[in-house]
């Protein structure tokens, strides 16, 4: 995990000064924020600050350094004037994190350990003053140590990683959007300017051009590996086999140097140009396991929103809601043939098949790999457009149910549980009334709360359904 660089901005009342040995005792506390933060924060504290000087002294290092944070404490009370102007004009977000080192106040409280510990008030001085000029603070309470408060700042710096990460996401679009699906359609402008993103065009010609130039000793190799990782059904030909394998080396380089963090593919398109002998089924599924966004149908918002997922979460899948299961309050989730193998059910093999939807007129049958997904708390999240133009995060928890691979579907597939109070109707009914477009991308693990915050960072709207 690349931690996110803070800098630790800890405010004391210049009067305290006076108060021998108190200064060096807070100083003391913010180390020992540092250590406590370590492990999902590279954190920087320049020193207790009680002026307005030391603040804008402080503030002004932290955007020269690069900081992607700035952590507010008040170590002690401190007045809010010290703080404000800095605050409102820094280009960096903040945090302020309400917080002490006592945990417990007993009889045998002393009016020294008041002192060291009344930071709270000055919490509220300095929200107030914010919020009247404009400004919502981004604000944790709890004690430094308690695991709840703590969750919650580490799911601030995952958004500031997820946030970083999307100003800087490149994905590459293999064709055009398919003509009339319009819930992803999105101006590349928009895109780039509300979420960071841009699109790159890849030219079919040249990744057709680059599989050829693969050597065939790197493609014989890639096809032993997957004789050894997956069970490769009876009537795939050594040429079927070759030239899905070929368009796995010519995307995965092309998406290297082109600094691209994924990319989008639409299956009509492929089979109008005629520069691919086959489709990209199998290198979506690999290039997904790498940690590469994917969007089908040219869909570059989907393939966005799995590169930010496997960005935070470590892998991510690109999905799509097929099927409803009402009895069991669930969805089966199914695509036309790309998923994510890493994320595949440990107890049962990997099938690579041949896709059977014929969609396209093509020189080779397009090879596919099929399974379903470990079951486990997971992620539903669409980067989708909405009034005006702006763009939404939809976003849902729940879980991947245990639901066996079925031989019959023949592409990735599994059933999704979303965590509804009105069961599967009532998800469904939320979803589409906030706009979440008909992909989507998922990770294991509980990442809403992150999702807001990183929304929160983009400017960008996120609703929880």
């Amino acid at each position: 995990m690349n931690k996110p660089k803070v800098g630790l901005l800890g405010l004391m009342l210049e009067l305290y000064d006076l108060v021998p040995g108190l200064k060096p005792r807070m100083a003391e506390f913010a180390q020992d924020l540092v250590h406590t933060l370590a492990d999902f924060a590279d954190v920087d504290f320049p020193g207790v600050c009680n002026t307005r000087e030391q603040v804008d002294e402080a503030v002004a290092r932290f955007e020269a350094e690069g900081k992607d944070l700035i952590l507010v404490v008040l170590l002690t009370y401190a007045p809010s004037h010290i703080a404000l102007p800095a605050l409102l004009h820094t280009r960096l977000p903040y945090v302020i994190f309400n917080t002490q080192q006592l945990h417990t106040v007993t009889a045998q409280v002393t009016s020294q350990d008041t002192t060291k510990n009344h930071g709270m008030h000055g919490v509220q001085d300095l929200c107030n003053v914010l919020l009247r000029a404009g400004h919502c603070p981004k604000l944790v309470s709890g004690h430094y140590r308690d695991p709840n408060a703590l969750a919650e700042l580490r799911s601030w710096m995952d958004a500031i990683r997820g946030a970083r990460f999307m100003h800087r996401v490149r994905i590459g679009l293999l064709g055009y959007p398919m003509e009339g699906m319009g819930d992803f359609g999105i101006d590349h402008t928009a895109l780039l300017a509300q979420a960071g993103v841009s699109v790159h065009h890849l030219a079919m010609r040249a990744v057709a051009e680059r599989a050829r130039e693969v050597p065939d000793a790197m493609v014989a190799q890639a096809m032993a590996e997957d004789r050894e990782q997956f069970v490769i059904a009876d009537d795939i030909t050594e040429e079927e086999h070759a030239a899905s394998a070929r368009l796995v080396f010519a995307l995965r380089d092309i998406l290297r140097e082109q600094g691209l963090h994924g990319f989008a593919a639409h299956f009509t398109a492929v089979g109008e140009e005629g520069w691919l002998d086959t489709l990209p089924f199998l290198a979506a599924s690999m290039l997904l396991g790498e940690g590469y966004g994917f969007g089908g149908e040219g869909d570059v918002t989907s393939a966005a929103a799995v590169a930010l997922m496997a960005h935070l979460a470590g892998a991510a899948n690109f999905t799509e809601m097929f099927s409803m299961d009402p009895e069991g309050d669930a969805v089966l989730m199914m695509h036309m043939g790309e998923g994510n193998w890493t994320m595949a059910r440990e107890d049962e093999p990997i099938h690579l098949l041949r896709s059977t939807l014929g969609l396209v007129d093509l020189r080779i049958a397009p090879l596919l790999l099929a399974f379903s997904l470990e079951p486990g708390p997971v992620t539903l999240a669409s980067l989708t457009t909405v009034t005006e133009g702006k763009l939404r995060l939809v976003v849902t928890e729940g879980e991947v149910v245990d639901f066996p691979y079925v031989a019959d579907l023949g592409r990735p597939h599994y059933k999704f549980r979303p965590d509804s109070p009105d069961q599967l109707s009532g998800f469904l009914n939320r979803f589409s009334l906030a706009g979440g477009s008909h992909h989507q991308a998922l990770a294991y693990g509980r990442w809403a709360g992150t999702l807001a915050k990183l929304a929160d960072l983009l400017g960008i709207e996120c609703t929880q359904v």
